[in-house]
């Protein structure tokens, strides 16, 4: 995924990954089955940076989610220094379920592979809260396969 960041990075771009899997009913621990990139059209001008998903590929993603049982766990997208959730990032979220993740690496995705170094946002009611280094800690197991 961060190879992906980087090399959409290179040409000062942005990219949007999205992770689907599924939710234990009794725990509630989500698993990553699948990370993708969606069909993206990357933004760049005077304003700054940015990516588009048009409808029809959100459509596609629904139909697919529906027809496999998966789940949209997180959106995870670069930013070309810093990583913070902007107003754009609040408005245009693709993930829209209660306590669903919204992650933001930093530098193009020229950052550590752990989440604790990028920044970490739960979906509570209508506003992105950033979770604590403890909070994401917590919440993410990395595994290398």
């Amino acid at each position: 995924m961060l190879e992906t960041m980087r090399e959409f990075g290179s040409h000062g771009w942005e990219v949007l990954v999205l992770w689907v899997g599924d939710i234990e009913p009794n725990t509630g621990k989500a698993h990553v089955v699948q990370a993708f990139v969606p069909k993206q059209k990357a933004i760049s001008n005077e304003d700054g940076v940015g990516y588009f998903v048009n409808g029809e590929t959100l459509f596609e993603l629904n139909r697919d989610l529906s027809d496999t049982g998966l789940r949209l766990i997180a959106q995870v997208h670069s930013h070309p220094r810093r990583a913070y959730h902007s107003d754009a990032d609040d408005r245009y979220a693709i993930v829209t379920a209660e306590g669903g993740l919204s992650l933001v690496v930093p530098n193009f995705g020229s950052a550590p592979a752990e989440p604790t170094s990028w920044a970490v946002y739960r979906l509570h009611g209508r506003e992105w809260r950033e979770m604590s280094t403890r909070e994401v800690e917590t919440l993410f197991e990395v595994i290398d396969d």
